[in-house]
């Protein structure tokens, strides 16, 4: 396939899937979530390949960028140009940039020890599974904030989950004692 279709598609499917998980489209948003990284990235392998076979070497970003603060030193507005001149690349560039944001989101709140024990709250909670049903996973935007002071901390968290009866937006309040988190309310909507 075309280097172009592939950036194209996987940056397609990745903003739909973004919008998916914010309004709880899953499973489908959590499919293209994780498969238009793939498609995004052999996209741009594929054209740092088609780039280096049509001009002999890849692509120079360094040297553009010293290039362009040089420009931008006597002409703030050549930036400006030159984004607009390279929109696509631009774009391109954004979305691999809020992939890895999302991935940083996940990596830090989503394999947190505080969300380790809301998932075990929710899984263990009859009253959550009766409003849920089985829960088959939760979603990958998981955001909030996490605050620890040694043995002791507080965290506050929003996420999806995932369950036989549907999908239902939660947020969850903890707080660390003795190194144990323990969640003082969860709420489901």
């Amino acid at each position: 396939m075309n280097h172009k279709a592939l950036i194209a598609i996987g940056s397609v499917i990745w903003i739909v899937s973004f919008f998916g998980e914010i309004f709880a489209c899953q499973p489908y948003s959590t499919i293209g979530i994780v498969i238009s990284p793939i498609l995004l990235v052999s996209g741009l392998f594929s054209w740092f390949k088609y780039y280096k076979s049509t001009r002999g070497h890849f692509p120079m970003f360094w040297g553009v960028w010293k290039e362009m603060l040089t420009k931008m030193k006597s002409n703030p507005f050549a930036g400006m140009g030159f984004m607009v001149n390279h929109i696509l690349e631009f774009l391109t560039f954004s979305i691999i940039f809020w992939m890895l944001i999302i991935l940083l989101g996940y990596l830090t709140f989503g394999q947190s020890d505080s969300f380790q024990a809301t998932k075990k709250y929710c899984e263990n909670n009859k009253e959550i599974l009766v409003k849920t049903g089985i829960i088959r996973y939760y979603g990958v935007l998981v955001g909030g904030t996490i605050s620890t002071h040694g043995q002791s901390g507080n965290a506050n968290l929003s996420f999806t989950i995932i369950g036989s009866k549907g999908n239902f937006s939660a947020n969850s309040a903890l707080t660390k004692e003795n190194h144990e988190w323990t969640v003082d309310y969860l709420t489901l909507q």
